[in-house]
């Protein structure tokens, strides 16, 4: 029912499309309880399943929908299709596992939109990205692969000199990255063996989308210490100075087991209580209220100068966390 409301809302963007709220929400509905009864904690302990999935589905398909003028009904289940392949599929494992969900995704939009042309609906692959227009759009990966070639080059010369070559899952990943930078509170779990190109492809994606890029330089003297003030440091520019960020951090950063427990806080929240205290806290609260000024917004207590700070974090900090696979694979 809530999801129900919500899509029906949303399909208002497209007033031709109004009618086929109800099967869109029956054909989330169904995909969802049946990825949440196959995949479970028990195969991995990341494989689990909320309504965050669901709300996250339908901010995706509006985000898609809200720019564009027309709309047919193959290219609306084009945009499901998409955002389901996105939110249940990237974070599988085994082949196996992502061909059982391409299988279902049909299957069940060919269930609840039976007229549609199979085609142009969900032929794959399913691209859909910014770069090429204003909107987020579906792409060609010839074409896309032409742009990014290009944008690579200048990368190259003014960033990083480490070749990559464009295949093919190199793509779908750049836009993978693309797509969570582009969302309040989008982090990423990359997951993949040392030199696969983790590091610089959220490098390169950052730079694309104007994001600076903050590692942190652990030594053998790195302490709890040094990394709340690179907390601190990452904090200050994207809460006070509206700057966008991608804090890229590797597994082997994590030195004590606290440094975890604070970034949980962090990605929950966007904040990490009691990292600000005493004369820390009160200049932030002053440089609060200079961005706050800034953006023409005249706020006075410390608990609202707080909470647009959080805002602000919540907003420009997208965390990338690289790690390699365990030896069990």
């Amino acid at each position: 029912q809530i999801y129900g409301t919500f899509n029906r809302a949303m399909l208002r963007l497209v007033p031709p499309l109004k009618t086929y709220a109800d099967p869109l929400t029956n054909a989330m509905v169904e995909f969802y309880i049946m990825s949440q009864e196959r995949f479970t904690q028990d195969m991995q302990p990341h494989y689990i399943y909320s309504p965050r999935e669901m709300t996250r589905w339908v901010r995706g398909i509006c985000e898609a929908i809200r720019p564009m003028e027309t709309l047919e009904l193959a290219g609306l289940v084009r945009i499901w299709a998409h955002e389901a392949l996105r939110l249940f599929q990237d974070r599988l494992i085994d082949d196996e596992e992502r061909q059982w969900t391409d299988q279902n995704v049909d299957m069940v939009a060919m269930k609840h939109f039976p007229n549609i042309d199979r085609d142009t609906a969900l032929q794959r692959p399913i691209l859909f990205s910014k770069w090429l227009s204003k909107d987020y759009v579906p792409v060609d990966r010839e074409v896309l692969r032409e742009y990014t070639n290009a944008r690579l080059k200048v990368f190259y010369e003014e960033e990083l000199d480490v070749k990559l070559v464009l295949f093919d899952e190199v793509l779908d990943h750049v836009l993978r990255i693309d797509r969570i930078f582009r969302q309040p509170q989008g982090h990423l779990l990359l997951i993949g063996v040392s030199g696969s190109g983790k590091t610089t492809l959220s490098r390169f994606v950052a730079w694309m989308n104007g994001l600076s890029v903050y590692q942190i330089k652990v030594h053998n003297k790195y302490t709890a210490f040094d990394f709340d003030e690179d907390l601190r440091i990452v904090l200050r520019r994207s809460g006070c100075k509206d700057e966008k960020i991608c804090f890229i951090m590797d597994e082997s950063n994590v030195l004590d087991s606290s440094f975890l427990e604070r970034m949980n806080t962090l990605l929950a929240n966007g904040e990490v209580p009691g990292l600000f205290e005493g004369d820390e806290y009160s200049t932030l609260m002053t440089q609060c209220k200079e961005g706050a000024v800034r953006e023409g917004l005249m706020l006075d207590s410390a608990e609202e100068l707080y909470k647009w700070f959080t805002g602000q974090v919540i907003k420009n900090l997208h965390v990338v966390f690289t790690m390699n696979p365990s030896s069990e694979g």
